[in-house]
């Protein structure tokens, strides 16, 4: 019998509740989808609050609308403004060389776990790694010998005034029973395999209104910021240059092609190859076109602002994460645009790459937040408990290389 959960992700534009069930290989099978525009949020604030719950109540009421089901418990993904990342060293005596037990990596974990912060909750503890008596790093060190048990854990912490927001409108919804992870985890999870994060891994989820950069290593976070530059800025921008309405900015954007030199593009099927000196976009029925070179110079200056957004997050970054790692781009507000990746990686001069959720008929950048927030509440088994510590990897017991 298969076993559905349920999840909310609140996106800078869009709420999304997701309820789904493990497939077979390890796919996701999705039973219902709840979305709802709003305005979002910005600096720590919701935009408008007062249509916040109920955002959430419509986008709940279509996910069970759609899988003929009534929502028991809802598991919510805390985004990177609303949540805190604390990186600790903790360590404990084992008394005498024996096994390491689970009991133990527990003891461990809340050995660290004493945050005097009135303000915020603990979400999420996570390794990096543990180490054992001969200072190899691991992920896992259940049934490994050894006289004491190290780990450099990550804490990831929420607002209380973000989990109050959500539990009252859930509360509303007719479901009282509501757990908080991080969003930027989950998504780490979904989107690399464990020996790539292992080695450490960079994201930044490009949304409409901020982006969220997130660096990770082994099971855990330890960097996360973010910065109030989306995908909607190209519109405005946009929109400013050519005096057009936002919605036919967000049409032209969506034509855009930076790959290519902005006034040359190659036909097959003419010789010689057309020259395309303009976009054209069909408002009711009129075509209206729009200077190529122009248009992408407006395309290019923002994404060189969040170039330098990118930049600035990595310089204040405290954690010596390795040069090579490339930075993985997700999420709807810049991998639609043909071209963006490409010249986001040569403003950066560091090898940037597109990632989305590798599961088939979901393979889609906007969704990957959503999508790993529900894989990894399937990972962590909720039925037979809370999901705060750990998930399930698939492997165990491999060390990590430094």
């Amino acid at each position: 019998m298969k076993q559905s959960v349920a999840i909310l992700d609140l996106g800078t534009s869009k709420i999304t509740v997701l309820i789904g069930s493990r497939g077979i290989n390890d796919t996701i099978n999705l039973d219902g989808v709840g979305v709802c525009e709003y305005d979002g949020y910005a600096c720590g604030q919701w935009l408008d609050g007062e249509k916040l719950s109920h955002c959430i109540g419509q986008a709940i009421a279509g996910a069970e609308s759609r899988a003929r089901q009534k929502i028991d418990k809802l598991y919510v993904g805390v985004p990177n403004e609303f949540s805190q990342c604390h990186v600790v060293d903790v360590s404990i005596s084992l008394n005498k060389k024996r096994r390491v037990t689970e009991k133990d990596v527990q003891t461990l974990l809340d050995s660290g776990n004493h945050f005097d912060d009135p303000n915020r909750t603990v979400i999420n503890m996570q390794p990096i790694y543990y180490t054992l008596d001969n200072a190899h790093k691991l992920i896992e060190p259940v049934g490994m010998t050894s006289t004491k048990l190290s780990g450099n854990i990550s804490y990831i912490l929420a607002r209380n005034d973000f989990i109050e927001d959500i539990t009252a409108a859930a509360g509303l919804a007719e479901i009282e029973d509501v757990e908080f992870l991080s969003a930027s985890l989950a998504e780490l999870i979904l989107l690399f395999d464990d020996f790539r994060r292992d080695k450490c891994v960079m994201l930044a989820d490009v949304g409409a209104l901020g982006t969220a950069l997130t660096i990770g290593r082994g099971d855990g976070i330890c960097v996360q910021k973010y910065f109030a530059w989306g995908g909607r800025r190209i519109t405005e921008a946009l929109a400013d240059k050519f005096g057009i309405p936002f919605r036919l900015a967000e049409q032209l954007k969506r034509k855009v092609i930076l790959s290519l030199e902005p006034d040359y593009v190659p036909n097959d099927e003419v010789e010689p190859p057309v020259v395309q000196t303009k976009y054209e976009v069909e408002v009711a029925g009129e075509i209206k076109s729009f200077d190529v070179a122009e248009t992408n110079l407006v395309v290019r200056l923002e994404i060189e602002q969040l170039a330098r957004y990118i930049q600035k997050a990595l310089k204040k970054c405290n954690y010596d994460y390795p040069e090579y790692i490339p930075l993985s781009v997700t999420g709807g507000g810049l991998i639609p645009m043909r071209g963006a990746i490409e010249y986001l990686s040569e403003c950066l001069a560091h090898e940037t790459e597109a990632v989305k959720p590798l599961q088939p008929m979901l393979d889609s950048a906007p969704l990957t937040s959503a999508l790993g927030i529900l894989n990894m509440v399937l990972l962590s088994n909720p039925i037979n408990g809370g999901m705060m510590n750990r998930f399930k990897r698939w492997f165990s017991k491999r060390k990590q290389k430094e």
